[in-house]
């Protein structure tokens, strides 16, 4: 690895450490070594480069090894780490566009109606809405936000099929139930805002 740019230095600037000293702490990594590293004159073993990643998990490996890439990167919290490894096992090993389509689909709707509850909380706390008030709009929109999400998944489902399937074989009825779905749909989005802005 070449060294030329003072890696050490770069290193221990953008992790904020207030001395040369404290990585020497937190890596365990002898003084005279990290001069030296610092100084061009040794090229850093991969069990140093370890200890470097171990101290400080958000170091790119690949930028330690090539000096290419970011010098820091995201680290991912026991929450992320779990939910990364559901979709790996349960969802991307199955290789199923329409299973990760499903999963990326319900993951969007979860952040959606996160935001409606968020606002709707914001909302009935400037107007001072009685606790038993907030649970009637609480009730109105769960129960609309699950409508949503059924009558939108069918809409979604039946896309393809509708344009292909329905137009070869002649179903008209079926092209008139998906625009009634879709005006069903429109209805229960204007009432969930009708709700989240506290509107009886």
């Amino acid at each position: 690895m070449a060294n030329e740019n003072n890696w050490v230095k770069i290193l221990i600037n953008k992790l904020g450490l207030p001395s040369t000293a404290d990585f020497c702490r937190k890596t365990d990594l002898g003084r005279g070594l990290v001069d030296k590293l610092s100084a061009g004159d040794n090229k850093p073993r991969f069990d140093t480069l370890e200890k470097i990643k171990e101290a400080f998990p958000q170091v790119n490996m690949n930028w330690l090894v090539t000096g290419m890439g970011d010098i820091l990167e995201k680290v991912l919290d026991d929450d992320e780490t779990v939910l990364l490894e559901m979709f790996r096992k349960k969802v991307k090993v199955k290789n199923d566009s329409r299973l990760t389509m499903t999963f990326m689909y319900k993951l969007e709707w979860f952040v959606k109606e996160e935001e409606e509850w968020d606002q709707m909380d914001i909302n009935s706390k400037a107007v001072e809405l009685e606790d038993l008030m907030r649970g009637a709009f609480r009730s109105d929109l769960l129960i609309m936000q699950r409508q949503r999400r059924l009558v939108s998944e069918v809409l979604k489902r039946t896309e393809v099929f509708r344009r292909t399937t329905a137009q070869q074989a002649g179903l008209p009825e079926l092209q008139t139930r998906y625009e009634d779905m879709q005006k069903q749909l429109a209805k229960v989005n204007d009432r969930i805002v009708s709700i989240v802005n506290l509107v009886e």
